[in-house]
């Protein structure tokens, strides 16, 4: 466990971070959160770090803060251990997250296209219209990393680096959308229940879209410590981002409107991974989650416009601005993670 003084210092939070989520020291968790100065000097440390981050903007800053964010989800998507479930570390670990988190998610949206985002209309019968074609007038949703890139110029080395980035969202689906679920009723819960079955394989083990998409990495030799070499930042981003926005239910709407999107463009995605899969001559074990995903999210992505997003602005009109905030998100990032993606391959050619 790290010093009052290490943390008050600001030095290293990740340093802290490491310690705190691997201690097995139940009592010693608890003595920490229960000491208010700690918990404050911690508090505190993140700011500063979160204040270089995103309102100075300070590269060094921005990969640190968004490190912490990315260890903070690796723990709350992992099961803990019996010392820690018995522990307060998860509130100490809240204090630290809601800073990072906060001033993440306030340096992006203050960076959207506002303009974009004025004409967003309430009505839920001209929601729907509008929605569509706000996602279609955005770079991301034919960008030619897919379209272009991958079909015809990426080689075999290039697809690896792709898949390493992909992590940052794929592998943990299942679970954003069981967070999702909380709360919902109606069409909205049947949708994401059902969003969920099939994530899960519709009950059969060797389908489970987790384990296929480790297949996947398999298959091409995609190991953790190639990942963590190879990670670049705008993946992190994305993946943070969308881990931020699935754990709060303060960002649900913001949430539909984000992974709405992402089910809506993944079949078009992943087709042109295919193609470039079969060019490459690579064998089927290393596109077949891809090409699962070409079929099921031909049906949920219309399907989550339809029964969850059009039945929340339904019911709460004022939540279209927040959806349509999401989906903007998901799209900048998008954008940026595949323009960063592209520039990185095509320089090291």
């Amino acid at each position: 466990m790290s010093t009052t003084r290490e943390v008050r210092g600001g030095i290293d939070i990740i340093g802290v971070l490491d310690k705190m989520t691997v201690c097995g020291d139940t009592e010693a968790l608890n003595n920490r959160a229960a000491d208010r100065q700690y918990r404050q000097n911690l508090v505190d440390a993140s700011r500063l770090l979160a204040d270089r981050a995103f309102s100075d903007h300070e590269e060094s800053a921005v990969r640190q803060a968004h490190a912490v964010l990315a260890k903070l989800y690796d723990w709350y998507f992992s099961l803990p251990s019996l010392e820690q479930a018995n522990s307060s570390l998860e509130s100490m670990l809240d204090d630290v997250r809601e800073v990072f988190e906060n001033a993440m998610i306030d340096d992006l949206v203050t960076r959207s296209d506002q303009d974009s985002l004025s004409t967003v209309p309430d009505d839920p019968q001209a929601f729907l219209p509008w929605y569509r074609q706000f996602i279609s007038r955005h770079s991301a949703s034919d960008h030619p990393f897919y379209r272009d890139f991958l079909e015809n110029r990426a080689t075999i080395p290039d697809v690896r680096f792709y898949l390493a980035q992909e992590t940052v969202l794929d592998p943990r689906f299942d679970d954003i959308l069981a967070l999702l679920i909380r709360g919902t009723t109606g069409p909205e819960k049947m949708e994401l229940v059902s969003n969920l079955w099939d994530e899960l394989g519709n009950g059969t083990d060797a389908d489970i879209h987790t384990s296929v998409f480790s297949e996947t990495l398999d298959a091409l030799g995609v190991t953790p410590a190639f990942i963590a070499d190879n990670i670049i930042l705008e993946a992190t981003v994305c993946g943070n981002l969308s881990a931020a926005l699935a754990l709060s239910k303060r960002h649900y709407y913001r949430a539909i409107g984000y992974f709405g999107v992402t089910e809506y463009l993944t079949p078009r995605r992943f087709r042109s991974f295919v193609i470039g899969a079969k060019r490459l001559g690579i064998d089927k074990s290393a596109y077949r989650y891809h090409d699962m995903h070409i079929q099921v999210d031909a049906r949920h992505g219309p399907s989550w416009f339809k029964n969850i997003v059009a039945p929340a602005v339904a019911r709460e009109p004022g939540c279209a601005y927040d959806v349509a905030l999401g989906t903007q998100l998901r799209l900048d990032t998008s954008t940026s993670y595949l323009n960063a993606l592209q520039k990185t391959l095509d320089v090291d050619r």
